[in-house]
């Protein structure tokens, strides 16, 4: 039997020595693990995980860089409430400057490269012929790791033309394509298929502390006229596909997404849920849904079925 495989793309925030411990990916597999009621071995049997790290070295450095320039006397430490504020702007904010741009950047590149050279430890495979050979996959994203994960699927399931997330780089276009160490990419010739390929075997969206909500204002035609949102359109659709939005109502970044989406009749069909949960207060609402029982639970329900 092939694999599902759960990519995990976290948000905000910078890493400490790229330490995937604090991403919460290892807490949640173990949540999930736990909550199947299999061995560790006859989990990873059945599933498998990719996981995806778009806070990389350049990204960290420029962000340290814009701090220390402008403020070289802050002390990130500091309990001064305008250096903690500060502190914040620069390396939570900063990702949020660096990403929200829709046109191909640095991130988006990031991620997709991770996913697609992906190799199996077991089986010696990439993401795409893992694919190719029936295997299927679903995300679980978390803040800003949801938007991103959004625009991959608004851009795999656009219904006026579907496209892969990115292109193939060009350095003379954009220069900083020349910091990716990308093995393999899509070429012209094999697009379609490929796009074909991804859209078959996605399955299932699971975004936690989300503000998809607040980026649909990038859009101004889904609010500049008429109905603000009334033509949101949520890609995950067709039967048997599910979008579970986790939510904490004391997570001042999550926003709850049936009713907003709902606004647009041709999301009739799809199965969108809000799943309120209760993660802690204001920061731990927002960081600790990698290790709640009920995330773990809803999300088994569905990639088990």
């Amino acid at each position: 039997m092939s694999k599902h495989y759960l990519i995990f793309i976290h948000g905000i925030g910078e890493l400490k020595a790229n330490d995937r411990t604090a991403l919460g990916y290892e807490k949640l597999w173990q949540q999930l693990i736990k909550q199947s009621g299999l061995t560790a071995a006859e989990f990873n049997e059945r599933f498998g995980r990719i996981e995806v790290i778009w806070h990389v070295d350049q990204l960290q450095s420029a962000e340290a860089t814009l701090s220390k320039t402008a403020f070289p006397d802050l002390n990130s430490s500091s309990w001064n409430p305008i250096d903690r504020i500060r502190s914040f702007m620069n390396f939570f904010i900063g990702d949020v400057a660096a990403y929200v741009s829709e046109d191909v950047n640095f991130i988006r590149r990031t991620v997709w490269n991770q996913i697609w050279n992906y190799c199996d430890p077991e089986t010696n495979q990439t993401f795409p012929q893992l694919l190719e050979s029936g295997a299927t996959y679903s995300i679980i994203a978390h803040s800003l790791g949801t938007v991103i994960a959004f625009d991959y699927l608004f851009d795999l399931f656009n219904p006026e033309s579907p496209k892969l997330f990115v292109p193939a780089p060009n350095v003379e276009k954009r220069p900083e394509d020349r910091q990716l160490t990308v093995q393999d990419h899509v070429s012209s010739a094999m697009a379609t298929e490929t796009l074909q390929l991804l859209q078959k075997r996605f399955r299932h969206f699971f975004s936690m502390g989300s503000p998809i909500g607040l980026f649909l204002m990038r859009k101004g035609a889904l609010w500049a006229e008429g109905e603000p949102f009334a033509e949101a359109y949520n890609p995950v659709r067709r039967e048997g596909r599910a979008w579970c939005n986790f939510w904490d109502s004391d997570d001042p970044i999550a926003y709850p997404l049936a009713k907003l989406f709902g606004k647009n009749i041709q999301n009739a069909e799809c199965k969108l849920l809000d799943i309120a949960v209760e993660t802690g207060w204001i920061l731990s609402a927002h960081v600790d849904y990698w290790k709640n029982r009920t995330v773990a639970k809803e999300i088994l329900r569905w990639i088990e079925e």
